[in-house]
């Protein structure tokens, strides 16, 4: 059987559904989502972008996830061990790196911007965006960003309160802190529901999902949305393997995945329908993701002269930058844990220091002019870039191809069925449900997963561009 966890179990597999799909309810997702919808065809996006989320995202979450079951340690660690054991080449050892790395790049610019999500939701429940100038939307961003001082302490308050969640464990702590944040978050969607009939456009909810637009899908939109699948399921950054080596031995990785999945989108698809009848047309926000999250609700403030709408969309957001930055504390502090034979409080200490220290190149980007530019883009476009672009994808690449060349269909199959070690007999031989689910990590997903890379260097279009000035 599946050995026994050591930083114990969640109270039902529920708890670990309810954890991930508030780990993975990002407001990345939440922003960007309709965002390339409106770009690249609306409802036609939409469907090629469930279909990667069916093909491709759902049997990698399920490999994680079984990978995290079944070796009950930090992902690096149990990746090193499983190297070690098998005698296979150390190279696969780049994995655990990037599992490690990736991470805390990625939580330590999140955990600024999260710590200003935070500074808006108390700045617009208390007026003080509704009071900003119609010409100067984008100042209180800029005054805020700009000033070194509050970031660093938005930033504090926002990394000790997630820091705190994962130090109290995994029942008390991370399922009961995910739980809250997840109701907290449900109950802020029929707020702004009822907000969007009193302030917004009801009709454009539901006007991009029920527009059919194949023209304006393209190849670069197939592959947007795969690249949005799988950074929706939080691929290549660890999360499911950590919290899945606190699931019961009984536990059905494959259907529990499905559920987070579908959980997830919905969650999204309906927080997202409901900016957009809020704040308009997302192709609006020019600037991006930036400009949409630190812009449009303070002009939503200014044109409204009111506080809860604006608040509410802050609230939201900062309940799911909680609930996400917990679920990228959490494999770094099983990961000290397990390497310096500590304490949870220590570990995540180190780590909360760790990701703070980091974060301040992003505060520096920002509100100070000691970091410059290299390359002509920021040090925080440079860690944004390789976390997201190279090292999220190329992480997610290694880990299909040393799943689908290291680990056999039987040992696949005992995975599946909750067992650590392959079954010996007569019933050795692997099921259908095996088979099939080896099949889409060997092909299929590997080749989305180069596509994926591929695209998010910029590749794809240099290649396209040389060939059409040739």
């Amino acid at each position: 059987m599946v050995p026994a966890s050591p930083g114990g179990y969640w109270r039902r597999p529920a708890g670990f559904v309810f954890a991930a799909i508030a780990a993975l309810v990002g407001v990345g997702v939440v922003l960007r989502l309709p965002m390339l919808a409106q770009a690249h065809g609306g409802a036609a996006f939409l469907s090629v972008y469930l279909f990667w989320m069916v093909a491709v995202a759902w049997p990698l979450l399920t490999a994680e996830t079984l990978f995290g079951r079944v070796m009950r340690q930090d992902l690096p660690g149990a990746l090193y061990d499983d190297v070690r054991t098998r005698g296979s080449t150390r190279g696969w050892l780049l994995i655990a790196g990037l599992f490690l790395l990736v991470p805390l790049l990625v939580v330590s610019y999140y955990s600024v911007i999260a710590g200003w999500n935070a500074a808006f939701a108390v700045r617009a429940l208390g007026g003080a965006l509704a009071g900003a100038s119609a010409d100067g939307l984008s100042t209180p961003f800029l005054t805020l960003a700009q000033d070194a001082e509050r970031s660093m302490a938005w930033q504090t308050i926002f990394v000790v309160a997630s820091c705190v969640l994962v130090a109290r464990g995994i029942r008390v702590g991370i399922e009961r802190g995910a739980a809250l944040l997840l109701l907290g978050g449900v109950v802020l969607l029929f707020l702004l529901g009822i907000l969007v009939i009193r302030d917004g456009d009801p009709a454009r909810v539901t006007a991009l999902w029920t527009r059919w637009d194949w023209g304006a899908l393209g190849w670069r939109g197939v592959l947007e949305a795969l690249q949005q699948a799988l950074f929706s399921a939080g691929l290549g950054l660890g999360m499911m393997a950590a919290y899945a080596g606190y699931l019961p031995e009984r536990a059905r990785p494959a259907r529990l995945t499905a559920m987070v999945l579908v959980g997830s989108t919905v969650f999204a698809l309906i927080a997202g329908s409901l900016l957009m009848g809020l704040l308009g047309d997302m192709s609006s926000a020019g600037n991006g993701q930036m400009a949409l999250l630190f812009v449009a609700p303070v002009e939503l403030a200014v044109r409204l002269d009111g506080r809860l709408t604006p608040g509410a969309i802050y609230l939201l957001m900062t309940a799911l930058s909680v609930a996400s930055t917990v679920a990228l504390l959490e494999p770094l502090a099983q990961f000290v844990m397990a390497r310096k034979r500590c304490t949870r409080v220590y570990a995540t200490t180190v780590i909360g220091v760790a990701v703070w220290l980091l974060g301040l190149v992003t505060v520096l980007t920002f509100g100070s002019t000691v970091l410059g530019e290299l390359g002509g883009r920021s040090l925080f476009g440079w860690l944004q870039s390789f976390s997201i672009r190279l090292g999220a994808p190329l992480a997610l690449l290694l880990m299909v191809i040393y799943v689908g060349r290291v680990w056999s269909r039987v040992e696949l199959d005992a995975a599946l069925h909750g067992h650590s070690e392959p079954r010996e007999g007569p019933d050795a031989r692997p099921t259908r449900r095996a088979l099939l689910m080896r099949f889409m990590l060997v092909y299929p997903t590997r080749i989305a997963a180069i596509l994926a890379l591929v695209y998010g260097l910029g590749i794809a279009d240099w290649f396209i561009a040389f060939w059409s000035d040739t």
